[in-house]
């Protein structure tokens, strides 16, 4: 019997564990086309017999390379500027919260404040209001209204002062500092600005089409120095949801599994795509489809997430410094490769990739996108099987099913 569908869409992550040492092997019994017979995506070639200038390499997926590139320039922002940017906004609100203290303290030491005391934490208030909530844009838009609060307030307080309500003027004061107090703290701004799981825009980027998808991230520089040591796995990784109120079961290791593992397992079976030459980072990826999980009625959109239970598909892409250079990567990696077919996804064409890893033949699907490399799940399973295991997975044997659904409205298959 074949294999689970979860288990065959998972072979590349946490059951690769053990198999990370191993090396490419060439043993197969089944004859395939060589590579050298694939059709060539570059044009990288001879402009003739006469041992003439290469020919400048032609575009080729330009889309998928496009909306690829400010993909990762957003992962990458919340690995290298998510925490100034909110450093900036919190000692912004910290300001007027605590000018707003120390008018209090005035008014409880003279039991009075004065008009031009009140006016000038008003400017203060209303100059940060006015300039605060473009700290995290245009990475975030959700912002506190900050002016309605400082309209709303001020006018009270200068009634009340007017009035020399002292008790009044103190209890507005009060309020007003609240609201900057508490959208100053750590919590709550990590609750409206979320580094992870990420809700912004970076969603409607990955995720244009219907359906709902987790997607899980791990984006590896290949200079060393791009990155910070802040755990026990490379690079830096994180989530991305359509509500960052959603609980996701390990949270804190995005491609790392339960146990640490998955990562490992899943650079491992994508080693035989890597070319390091001219290579800029390599992002690993998980789209995970959880739209099923969300129609289930003991389950609301509330419920928590474990990203080892849900359908998923993975990813593995490599930037490189030009088009010419991820050319001669494509040429490289396809070498030890075969080519049995293609497939349509979207505007792009796919090849079907067979090779051979620590033993054992593995299916995937491949393709050069301008500077970039994509690999996509690479299982045991064939191609033409893995619907079939999903039908056998499903109690209600669902023939529309597809192992490629959780690709499918994403940025890799924006139209399936």
């Amino acid at each position: 019997m074949q294999p689970t569908r979860r288990r065959c869409l998972a072979v590349a992550g946490a059951g690769l564990g053990a198999g990370v040492a191993g090396c490419l092997s060439s043993g197969s019994n089944v004859t395939y086309p060589e590579a050298d017979d694939a059709p060539d995506e570059s044009t990288n070639e001879s402009a003739g017999d006469d041992g003439g200038d290469e020919e400048p390499v032609d575009p080729i997926n330009s889309r998928l390379a496009e909306e690829t590139a400010p993909i990762y320039a957003e992962l990458r922002w919340f690995e290298t500027e998510y925490d100034d940017a909110m450093l900036r906004y919190k000692g912004r609100l910290r300001e007027v919260y605590e000018a707003v203290n120390s008018l209090r303290a005035t008014l409880e030491e003279d039991g009075r404040i004065s008009a031009g005391q009140l006016s000038d934490v008003e400017e203060l208030a209303d100059e940060v209001a006015g300039s605060v909530n473009r700290i995290p844009e245009p990475q975030f838009t959700n912002h506190i209204a900050f002016q309605k609060v400082n309209d709303e307030r001020f006018e009270k307080i200068r009634t009340f002062r007017q009035r020399e309500d002292w008790d009044r003027v103190d209890a507005e004061l009060r309020r007003l500092g609240r609201v900057y107090g508490n959208a100053s703290t750590d919590a709550r701004i990590r609750e409206r600005y979320s580094p992870n799981p990420v809700d912004n825009r970076l969603y409607e980027w990955l995720a244009p089409g219907e359906g709902r998808r987790l997607f899980e991230f791990r984006h590896v520089s290949d200079d060393p120095t791009d990155h910070e040591d802040r755990g026990r796995l490379p690079g830096h990784g994180l989530y991305v949801v359509d509500d960052s109120r959603r609980e996701i079961e390990d949270l804190d290791r995005p491609l790392g599994g339960p146990r640490w593992e998955l990562f490992s397992g899943l650079e491992g079976v994508f080693e035989p795509f890597s070319e390091s030459a001219g290579r800029r980072y390599r992002l690993f990826g998980r789209l995970h489809d959880i739209s099923e999980l969300d129609e289930e009625e003991t389950i609301d959109d509330d419920a928590s997430i474990d990203p080892q239970e849900t359908d998923s598909v993975t990813l593995f892409a490599q930037e490189f410094a030009d088009t010419e250079t991820a050319a001669a990567a494509h040429d490289a990696v396809m070498t030890d490769k075969a080519t049995e077919g293609e497939d349509q996804w979207g505007d792009e064409t796919w090849k079907q990739v067979l090779y051979d890893y620590d033993g054992d033949r593995y299916y995937a699907h491949f393709l050069r996108a301008d500077a970039f490399l994509f690999a996509v799940n690479p299982t045991q399973t064939a191609w033409e099987e893995r619907d079939e295991d999903e039908d056998e997975d499903e109690d209600d044997n669902d023939d529309d099913d597809s192992w490629t659904d959780p690709i499918d409205g994403t940025w890799l298959n924006p139209n399936p």
